[in-house]
């Protein structure tokens, strides 16, 4: 079942698509648009822009210890891997855009943007819309390049979760 979701989303649309899904999931690009974000709210929130900064600090580092090097390379030196859907299933799944090698599960583009879209949505309630199409996005993203499984984006969703939670508590 999961195969056939990814296959549907891989499918959908040209190159424009392709495009936009490949240059909004790289890392580097993700990195610096976080870090814009975390720097506005520092410079330009009087009231709490260092406790905001401190909470996506903390989800920040948490998706790094647990997402990435947790399940990504701890786990798999003892349990089997989960591979990517373009590595699985090669004449099915067309990848787009940066070829990673890691496991599949969980996923670690949406652990680390729901992490921060929590942290953001809890001292700025208001942005939930945006909030939620950043994230639903991401998740198009993800499936539609062959990298995840619709699991895999579900478990970075509920790690994510966690760990603005997690970071929110530690903070307050």
């Amino acid at each position: 079942m999961e195969l056939k979701i990814v296959k549907f989303f891989n499918n959908l649309g040209g190159k424009r698509v392709s495009d936009v899904t490949d240059f909004a999931s790289r890392i580097p690009v993700l990195a610096i648009f976080w870090s814009v974000v975390a720097m506005l709210i520092l410079i330009l929130d009087k009231n709490q822009g260092r406790i905001i900064f401190l909470a996506l600090a903390i989800a920040t580092t948490l998706h790094f210890l647990i997402s990435e090097g947790i399940f990504k390379y701890l786990l798999p030196i003892f349990l089997p891997k989960r591979t990517r859907p373009y590595l699985a299933h090669p004449g099915i799944i067309t990848p787009n855009g940066t070829l990673h090698q890691s496991p599949s599960f969980p996923s670690s583009h949406m652990s680390i943007t729901v992490g921060i879209l929590t942290v953001l949505y809890y001292f700025y309630p208001v942005i939930w819309p945006v909030a939620l199409l950043f994230a639903i996005f991401m998740a198009f993203a993800r499936l539609r390049n062959g990298m995840h499984y619709p699991s895999d984006i579900l478990g970075g969703i509920v790690l994510g979760i966690l760990y603005g939670i997690l970071s929110i508590y530690l903070v307050r």
